[in-house]
Parts: structure tokens; sequence; C-alpha cells
């Protein structure tokens, strides 16, 4: 099987890529696995062997060093999916998309490009197609705006499709019968529906060519009344609007909400129920719901708060993506707005110190919350935190065995018992000794004071050894030992376990 046009519609980053190995269906439908990046280069091999279905599947980052991206996707991760309704609506709009099933049975709405954009332009555009589509929630790739080689950057990878080829459930749909397309077919589709550079900066989202006045308001709710609102959503929908009105028509908003109501609800909402919003608006001055439904399947936040009744200084930064180095001083990375930031662990806990982060890395400050809603952000994140355990070495434990180790084989061993005394490791019956107060001056002058006594004892004890002791010059001293066959284990156990390979980028 060819693997070159395929290489050339998914390229992306060269120097590192992803893979999944799949698991088990979870109950929503959704299959489980384990994702993990590699640093490494993508070879041909690695194209050959997802088309030819072998396990683990490839991903591929889209973002490029120079951040540029040649295509970019919108991850619809809702189960169970009506694909040809969406495929309809995205036909409707005259949408440049073709749409892939994913590996857990959502979708994949592509959009490449013949040549490359920035990854910036990339999702500002794909933002503003999802909102319109009614998946405003949904990941967007790349979810990055750019990426720092420099500090070992990676960025995201999506799973790509045709995972064994023409055999694979991950293909691309025929956008008016919803079959799935063989490679070759997704192929003739593909230099069908590529698009410019200009073209896709260019890509509108077709709208009803009236004039609804809503285009300086919260664009959930201009795309509210185009699509229609759902019936599940009318009183939420009222409630947007309600804020709207009064921002923009504050002598008659009251009126103009029981004009919305009665011209873009099917059916309308009661006049109680109307009356009930209205009373609820005119007490207070309330700000937007956006996280509320249907208005979250719409939201468009960074168009928003340029609108002049949008939200305004109320725009919430998008976090996602958190990933955890695993040691005694976590490092955290989160992305925010598409851009990676660095974090110690009490940066993610402290709002305080978090904004000022932000300030110092990104130039930009994330509206203060109350210390519950605080709490609860970060505890969404951790959720579905990402954890990369560290190397031992780089953990006080590891770094305390390493010191151990040099200072058992770097000096020179003493000839015989007595040198125990001026500091010296001696070696008898598969037993080394050593004095503790010899290994406690050899670790202040490499600087490393994270022990206690106490808690280099309890580590020789994991390490294998004890004390015990010994009749030296007559006289009875306290020694410390470890077993001399264990030495050269415990200079393997420092070596770096194979966790590289999984990257929080």
């Amino acid at each position: 099987m060819d693997i070159n046009k395929f290489k050339s519609i998914f390229n992306g980053l060269e120097r590192a890529y992803g893979q999944y190995k799949a698991g088990d269906v979870r109950e929503n439908g959704k299959q489980s696995g384990k994702a993990f990046i590699k640093k490494e280069k993508v070879t041909d091999q690695l194209w050959q062997d997802h088309l030819d279905g072998k396990d683990p599947s490839l991903g591929i980052i889209p973002i490029r060093d120079n951040a540029s991206c040649s295509w970019c996707c919108i991850d619809v991760d809702t189960y169970p999916l009506d694909y040809k309704k969406l495929l309809d609506n995205i036909k409707k709009r005259k949408l440049p998309i073709i749409m892939c099933r994913s590996k857990s049975g959502g979708a994949h709405l592509f959009i490449f490009i013949d040549g490359e954009i920035s990854a910036r332009i990339a999702r500002s555009k794909l933002s503003e197609i999802s909102a319109a589509i009614g998946y405003a929630s949904c990941e967007i790739f790349p979810k990055q705006i750019e990426i720092k080689a420099e500090r070992g950057d990676t960025g995201n990878f999506l799973n790509l499709p045709y995972n064994n080829g023409d055999k694979s459930n991950r293909y691309a749909f025929h956008p008016d019968t919803a079959n799935a397309l063989t490679l070759e077919e997704f192929y003739e589709f593909y230099d069908k529906c590529k698009v410019t550079p200009d073209e896709f900066k260019n890509i509108k989202v077709a709208k009803k060519t009236e004039k609804n006045g809503f285009s300086d308001g919260p664009c959930c709710v201009e795309t509210l009344v185009e699509l229609g609102i759902p019936e599940g959503g009318r009183d939420n929908s009222l409630y947007q609007y309600a804020v709207y009105a009064k921002k923009k028509y504050p002598n008659k908003w009251k009126e103009r909400v029981d004009e919305f109501n009665f011209k873009y609800m099917k059916p309308p909402l009661s006049s109680q129920q109307v009356q009930k919003t209205i009373n609820q608006h005119e007490k207070h001055d309330y700000q937007y719901k956006c996280k509320d439904t249907p208005m979250c399947n719409h939201c468009n936040s960074s168009l928003c708060k340029t609108r002049k009744y949008g939200i305004g200084n109320d725009y919430e930064h998008n976090f996602s993506d958190l990933t955890k180095y695993q040691s005694d001083e976590s490092i955290w990375f989160l992305n925010i707005d598409g851009r990676r930031i660095s974090l110690t662990t009490e940066q993610l806990f402290d709002q305080n110190k978090f904004r000022k982060a932000c300030m110092d890395n990104l130039n930009v400050l994330p509206n203060p919350m109350n210390n519950r809603d605080w709490t609860a952000r970060v505890q969404s994140l951790l959720e579905n935190v990402e954890v990369i355990e560290m190397p031992e070495e780089v953990t006080r434990e590891g770094r305390f065995s390493d010191l151990l180790d040099s200072f058992m084989n770097e000096q020179a061993e003493g000839l015989n018992i007595d040198e125990i005394l001026i500091g010296k490791p001696f070696t008898e019956d598969d037993k080394t000794y050593f004095k503790m107060s010899a290994l406690e001056e050899y670790l202040r002058k490499k600087k490393f004071n994270d022990f206690t006594t106490t808690q280099m004892a309890a580590r020789i004890r994991q390490l294998g050894g004890g004390d015990t002791r010994k009749k030296i010059r007559g006289k009875t001293v306290y020694v410390w030992w470890l077993p001399a066959s264990d030495r050269e284990m415990l200079e393997g156990s420092l070596a770096t376990p194979e966790v590289s390979e999984e990257l929080p980028f």
C-alpha cells in the first residue's frame, strides 16, 4: 500500500509522534486505551504499519516548529452521534470539511490546506466553525498556537484515520450518503476539498440573508436565532437574550424580550414564563451564562469579547490539557487559549500565583474567581490530568542513591577495616561497611541537603543494607553496610527508565 499520498495529506511535526493502544469499550460507547508520545522521527515504517493495521496506531502532531500546519480538525467527542445530521449541517453551510469516524465512534472534522497556515489562524477559524455547527466545547487540533522546540515542546497529536486501510473503522464519510469511503476514494475527495491558505482564511460560516440585528451581541444568541432555538433550551436562551437586551435597549428591553419570545421560540414560552424572566432581570443586572446549554454549544468567546454587547471583561480563558511531571517537586503544563505554560504545584494551587504566572509568561491576566469556583476548576482539570512518572534519578531518593553509589565507588576503598575510621568504605564477607558521618560529610560537599540522618538510614535499609557494630582498634564502632553483591544493582537501578516516550506536549 503506497504511503506517499497519505503522508503528504497528514504531514505535521516530524521529530515526534503519538501512538495509541486500544483497550476495552466503556459503557458510554467510548473506547478506552493508552495514548503516549514518542520523541522520535516519524519514519516511513510507522506510516506503513498504520495503514497495514499494526498496533499501535499512528498519531500525528499537526503543528510544526514554525507554528504552522497543513491540516486542522474539530474532534467531536459525542456519543451516540448522528453522522448524517452532522454531514447535512456541514453541507448546508458549504464548509470544505471531510468528516472521518474517530476510533471511539465520534467524528473528526478535517480541513486540509494546500500549503500551510499559522496554527493561530487555524484555531481561530475552527473555533468559529465549531460554534456555528453546535460543537463549541469540542477539542480543536492543533491544540497550541506555538511550540518551543528548545524546551522540548511537541504539541498534542491526533489519531489518524484508515488504520488498517480499507478495513478500518476510522474511515471518511461520503458527504451525501454517509457511507464509508475507501482510501482511494478518500484521496479523490481530499483533492476536491483541500483549500489554499487564502481560501481557508476566507471561509464564511453561511448565515441567513436576513439581517437579524444580533451581530453586536453574544455569538450564541446570533447562532441560535439562525439555527432555531431547541425546545429544551428556551428558558436559558431567553435569559441570555434578556441580559443582551438590557444592555442594548435599556429603556425598551422588556418589550424586546417579549418580542424575542414570540418571534424566535418555536413554540413560544408562556406569558407567565416570560414575565418571570423579566421580573428576575428587573431586580438585578445579570451576567451571561456562557456555560449553560444551549449557549455553550455555540460559544465563540474570542469573538464575543470583541462585540459591543458581548461578554467583554467577563471573557474566560480556556484552560485544557493539564499534564504533570511526577516528582518530588512536580512540574505541571497547561494549555491556556492554545498556549503552553509551565507551573509549579504552588502556582497551580494558589490562584493569585497562577494569575501572576500567566502575566509573566503569557501576558494575560485571567479574571479572578472565588475560592470555591477556583477549586472546582482545578479539580476538573485534575480529573483528566496526564501523569508522567519521572526517572528515579531526578527524585530525592534517586539523587541520594546516586550519591551513595558515588561515595562507595569513586573514592579509594579501605585496605583494612581500620580505614573505616578515616572515612573510607571497607568490604568484607560480601558487605561494604562505612560510617554514617563519613557519608554525611561527602553529601555536604556535594551540596545534598534533602535528607535527614533518619531518612538516609531508611533509604539504606530500602536498598538492602543495615547497621551493625564492629570491633576496630579495640573499640566498638557503630557502622552501616550495604550488600557488596548489590552495589552493581544499585548502580543499575539508577538507569533512566523508559518513560521519555510519554511526554506532556
